[in-house]
């Protein structure tokens, strides 16, 4: 039977847009063995249709690049709370507030549980804290695609935030659909997704119980535009909050090392100085023009159409910005024009699930969470892994 062939594991981005679109509930997805989300088909539920294939940004070929000349802004949140709360300038809690002022709906990643990110729906001004702030992990967002089609089907006001590939999800899902509601899409500057192996043993090796990750990174001691440290933070059965700041851990420091990627993100197609996206958001490392606003953290954001230019005017009750050099942004910024990371190709990833499966707890964080030490033999092997990279 002509079943339906959707991304190989090399490919897939784990948008889940594909599981959004059946109507049959034949797909589901689930969490492979490499700890990344996947895709599976019950055939005896399949109609064949493949509208799957066709809604797929990676079986489709869908385009996500622009062509519009891409504007660049320093932005901040003009309220200093929220600003706060927010991993850099708090840009997107302030597009958020916009739209939500409006009577509209903000989609975003949340944690819902003890370190369970999912994407979900706010009407509110005092849900936004739930969508604030980065969390190093993939968002699941396979219902949200529906979920947002339904609301603008129904003339709503829609804001959507995510990864490119997640935008490029919902855009090739909305493609061929009938709406009459007003969408605007916030993608993110992107390292790549970590795997959720490095969650799952941070939560095996730590010696407490973790009833919640709390932040992914604070700005406690504040923001700077270079040397920024991650700080995460966690809390315990018994109430009492752990700080990671300078503390090797799994889940920061193994984002950091880029070594437990999807191997989507090793080659990714959705960056680009223009795009289809109405926005990308993220910090604006290397700024030195507005060293008075370092503390409380600045955003990037970049400006993929004209419409979005406008909307920036109409946001100003909400977010300052100010054009800014693009050059210097994606000097220190290099993920947004470039999608290609030769980890990929190293033994410690190709290996990664049987190494977690049968080495340490301390040596698998000598390798994915940089814990070496000055003069140590692991300062050695991280060097020569440098050097494997180059000649890759």
């Amino acid at each position: 039977m002509n079943h339906p062939v959707l991304a190989n594991k090399n490919e897939c981005t784990g948008c889940l847009a594909c599981v959004s679109s059946c109507n049959k509930n034949a797909l589901s997805s689930y969490i492979d063995e490499e700890g990344h989300l996947a895709v599976r088909c019950n055939t005896e539920k399949c109609i064949l249709c493949h509208n799957c294939e066709k809604v797929c940004p990676v079986v489709s070929h869908y385009n996500y690049k622009g062509n519009f000349e891409s504007k660049f802004y320093a932005a901040w949140n003009l309220d200093n709370n929220i600003r706060k709360r927010s991993a850099s300038g708090g840009a997107f809690a302030a597009m958020a507030l916009y739209v939500l002022e409006q009577g509209g709906y903000v989609f975003g990643a949340a944690n819902v549980g003890i370190c369970d990110i999912k994407h979900i729906c706010i009407d509110n001004k005092k849900d936004l804290a739930l969508l604030q702030g980065s969390k190093y992990t993939q968002s699941n967002a396979e219902t949200s695609y529906l979920h947002a089609y339904k609301l603008l089907k129904g003339e709503k006001f829609v804001l959507f935030s995510g990864t490119g590939c997640q935008i490029a999800g919902l855009l090739s899902f909305l493609k061929h659909k009938v709406y009459s509601g007003r969408l605007i899409t916030v993608d993110l500057i992107c390292g790549g997704v970590p795997s959720k192996l490095l969650i799952n043993k941070f939560f095996e090796s730590e010696p407490y119980k973790i009833q919640k990750i709390l932040s992914f990174r604070t700005k406690e001691s504040g923001w700077k535009s270079a040397g920024f440290k991650y700080n995460m933070k966690t809390i315990d059965d018994n109430g009492y909050v752990h700080d990671y700041s300078n503390v090797k851990n799994f889940i920061t420091d193994g984002f950091c090392s880029e070594l437990t990627n999807r191997y989507s993100c090793y080659n990714c197609q959705y960056n680009g100085i223009s795009r289809k996206v109405d926005f990308t958001i993220g910090d604006l490392w290397g700024d030195n023009l507005y060293e008075s606003e370092h503390y409380n953290g600045i955003s990037l954001v970049i400006a993929h159409n004209q419409q979005s230019v406008d909307l920036l005017d109409q946001m100003s009750k909400f977010l300052h910005v100010e054009i800014t050099d693009k050059e210097n942004a994606i000097k220190y910024n290099h993920r947004i024009v470039n999608g290609i990371c030769k980890k990929g190709q190293l033994f410690e990833r190709k290996k990664m699930s049987k190494l977690f499966r049968v080495l340490s707890s301390k040596t698998l964080k000598h390798i994915y969470a940089n814990d070496v030490k000055v003069f140590s033999l692991w300062m050695i092997y991280k060097l020569l892994t440098k050097i494997r990279i180059k000649l890759l």
